[in-house]
């Protein structure tokens, strides 16, 4: 039972688990899950929380901090796994539904999703409210769709390493965010409002109108929901545990790599298992503080603003106006000067999260690409960057398209691709949590990882996670 780990195809067995580095390796510790609260904090709670708030009220607030639970469970299996093996959540999957079952279940829904350019024209209508031109709402939200989107495409392809510009950006704006938020709740937030959403927390109540779709949006992006798979590619190319044998994947002005397409395990030593166990619980640590209790505070913030200020006047971000009327949280208590600094922190807020799109996107593409070649035992693989950069190519020409649609399409707007997006990528999660439930099972019964497998009752939450999951897609497709 202890033997070497033969059981698991294209592992490469190392000599030793790199020694888990000094927590004043700031950027390598925190860089990656800031990465993932940023796609939160610009995807559902700036654009789905008040509109779910503004039309029901708070009575669902308890079911979303249940799935941001069941989703931190589900994140620390994939970063277990990225630690003690150096894949990421892709890779694992494949374990269990094949390469070509990961690549259509996961990868393929997630690129679908995610190539719809939400964010971007979400930051677009925070920025043509912010300026008042063009007076056209449809033109205004088009023109500065395709400015944000060519700024987002220069910053994150022309970096020396794809990640580390990306995620210092995702720090400091989602840092600023935050500050500004805490100011506005202790300013808007009423006490009525607090009582009621701590009623919720156990006692929920959803009216029979509630609009499944939208709900079901919501909640699979409680938190950085399905991009949580991309949370640990950034752990991969940060070098977390056994992932330290992989080279980070560079931009265009970067040094070219041969990408890793396989995973590395340690031999069996109680050294191992010692630096192995560091890794993983400074991992579930770093997950439980900064994701699960930064979401929470983004949460219950956006969700009491949105009950205070919104709900009472009758205001719902909806279409094109996504972003206008929850400048009401900043205006309120601030004046013209709160509704200025509100449309700037949405649109900062926004064009983060489009810039962590993009980059986690082209990498899982080149990535699954990379493995093809891989796979096809070919002498000569081309170039990683080369991949990278026609992934761009394909990425803009889609995204062009779409943004341009909005003005051509009725019924395509911000708001409904955030929406779509968010369902499209629900199907990943759905498929990625149970190949972590099962993977949780089968894939650490030989060698080293039989001593770092999870606790059965971590095994029994995943389990639970998937089935609320489950039934909450069936649940919204059926409205739908």
């Amino acid at each position: 039972m202890n033997g070497p780990v033969t059981s698991l195809k294209n592992i490469e067995i190392k000599s030793e688990v790199p020694p888990p580095l000094a927590f004043k390796r700031f950027m390598v510790w925190i860089g990656p899950v800031m990465m993932a609260l940023a796609l939160g904090l610009g995807a559902s709670e700036v654009i789905l929380y008040p509109n779910l708030t503004a039309r029901f009220g708070p009575g669902w607030f308890g079911l979303m901090l249940l799935t941001l639970f069941f989703q931190t469970i589900w994140a620390q299996e994939l970063a277990r796994w990225t630690v003690v093996a150096a894949e990421h959540a892709a890779q694992a999957g494949a374990r269990i539904v094949t390469f070509t079952g990961s690549i259509i279940s996961i990868s393929l829904f997630m690129f679908l999703a995610f190539a719809i350019p939400t964010w971007a024209t979400s930051a677009a209508s925070a920025l043509r409210e912010l300026v008042g031109w063009p007076a056209d709402l449809r033109t205004g939200t088009v023109f500065w769709s395709y400015v944000t989107f060519l700024f987002v495409f220069v910053l994150a392809f022309f970096s020396r390493v794809a990640r580390s510009l990306v995620e210092r950006i995702a720090l400091w704006s989602t840092v600023a965010a935050w500050l500004i938020l805490i100011v506005a709740a202790f300013l808007g937030i009423q006490s009525s409002t607090v009582e009621r959403m701590l009623h919720h927390v156990l006692v929920w109540d959803i009216p029979e109108q509630m609009d499944w779709w939208v709900l079901g949006s919501t909640l699979a992006w409680a938190g950085a929901g399905p991009t949580l798979t991309w949370y640990t590619y950034w752990m991969r190319d940060a070098g977390w545990g056994m992932a330290g044998y992989v080279p980070p994947l560079p931009g265009w002005f970067g040094q070219s790599t041969k990408p890793e397409t396989g995973g590395f395990v340690a031999e069996l030593n109680q050294t191992n298992i010692a630096r192995l166990k560091v890794w993983i619980k400074r991992s579930h640590l770093i997950l439980w503080i900064a994701y699960f209790g930064g979401s929470a505070l983004t949460i219950f913030i956006f969700v009491g603003l949105s009950d205070s200020i919104l709900r009472p006047q009758g205001l719902v971000p909806s279409g094109f106006d996504i972003v206008k009327h929850q400048a009401q949280f900043f205006s309120v208590p601030l004046g013209r000067a709160g509704y200025v600094l509100f449309l700037i922190m949405a649109w900062l807020l926004f064009f983060n999260t489009q810039i962590t799109v993009a980059e986690a996107l082209i990498r899982q593409n080149a990535d699954v690409t990379s493995t093809f070649f891989s796979r096809r035992r070919k002498s000569v693989q081309p170039d990683v960057k080369r991949i990278y950069f026609w992934w761009w190519v394909i990425y803009l020409l889609i995204s062009f398209v779409l943004i341009g649609a909005q003005y051509l399409v009725e019924g395509w707007n911000p708001f409904a691709f955030a929406t779509g997006s968010a369902m499209l990528s629900f199907v990943s999660m759905i498929v990625s949590m149970g190949t972590t439930l099962v993977g949780s099972i089968v894939l650490y019964r030989h060698g080293i990882l039989r001593h770092v497998r999870p606790h059965a009752v971590t095994i029994f939450l995943l389990f639970a996670g998937f089935v609320l999951y489950l039934y909450l897609i069936v649940r919204a497709v059926a409205y739908y």
